[in-house]
């Protein structure tokens, strides 16, 4: 936050893996620490508020302070005003778990929609997913690790992706689903298995006759757009076309390359003939 990015990725810890020290910009994912500064610098942007609360929340207080008496001792108390001003990074940092958990719930809910087109299962996964113990370990407030930013992704990731291909009109949903994957890859090692999942789900697509221009477009754009923000974090570099793990969606890139200009040959030899 003091010195930038460039100096953090030049970073040499001297105190880490000790004798030797640390290169922290080759050996570390970065989205994190990007993440908890970025939000800072939005939040300095953002002038000082204070907004008084609505008078009819305070005949929910004597039922709140019963609920206490019960034994409901984290409810959120009720003030006079509604205050917002930047937070420290330090703050932020211990903030961002629970912040981050909750999107992953809702983005677990969007992506069970997509799927089962339920409500009802929608809102479940919601629930689900906010209760879940593997979840809540990596959601608490002050668990600033990678994966507290990383499941969000994931599930935000997989969402788009198959928001993207809904309809063939839907392919421009390829472009935010390209940015998260990119934000995944900067947040945790782990988008391996994002990038094998939605390699696999393609080429299933094509096997199920399902592959159309608008699943091409998707594909195309998810796939340029996050590997070329995957080649910028220092730590992975050009492991996305070199690693043997990540070959696969790699082949089904060129494969659909192959196969829309086929596509496109056939439309275009079709129509020569109904013109002759």
């Amino acid at each position: 936050a003091e010195h930038g990015l460039s100096k953090f990725f030049k970073w040499y810890d001297y105190e880490s893996w000790y004798p030797l020290g640390r290169p922290i910009g080759t050996t570390i994912y970065p989205g994190m620490q990007m993440t908890a500064v970025a939000i800072s610098e939005v939040m300095k942007k953002i002038p000082e508020l204070s907004i008084s609360t609505p008078g009819w929340l305070f005949a929910f207080k004597p039922l709140l302070n019963m609920l206490r008496r019960m034994g409901w001792m984290h409810l959120p108390k009720l003030h006079k005003a509604i205050a917002f001003g930047p937070m420290s990074i330090n703050d932020i940092c211990c903030m961002m778990p629970p912040w981050f958990g909750a999107l992953a719930s809702i983005f677990t809910g969007l992506l069970t929609y997509e799927i089962s087109r339920s409500v009802n299962a929608a809102v479940m996964a919601v629930g689900i997913m906010a209760i879940i113990p593997a979840h809540l370990m990596r959601s608490v407030g002050g668990e600033f690790d990678n994966e507290a930013i990383a499941v969000t992704a994931i599930v935000a990731t997989f969402w788009l992706w198959l928001r993207s291909v809904r309809t063939p009109k839907s392919w421009l949903w390829g472009v935010p689903a390209g940015l998260s994957y990119a934000f995944m890859v900067a947040a945790w090692g782990g988008y391996i298995f994002v990038l094998n999942m939605i390699g696999v789900h393609a080429l299933m697509l094509v096997l199920l006759g399902r592959f159309n221009s608008g699943v091409h477009k998707a594909y195309t754009l998810f796939f340029v757009i996050g590997t070329l923000g995957a080649i910028q974090i220092p730590v992975v570099g050009w492991q996305p076309l070199r690693s043997l793990e990540q070959i696969g969606p790699l082949g089904v890139f060129a494969g659909f390359q192959i196969l829309e200009f086929c596509d496109i040959r056939r439309r275009a030899l079709a129509g020569t003939r109904r013109s002759f």
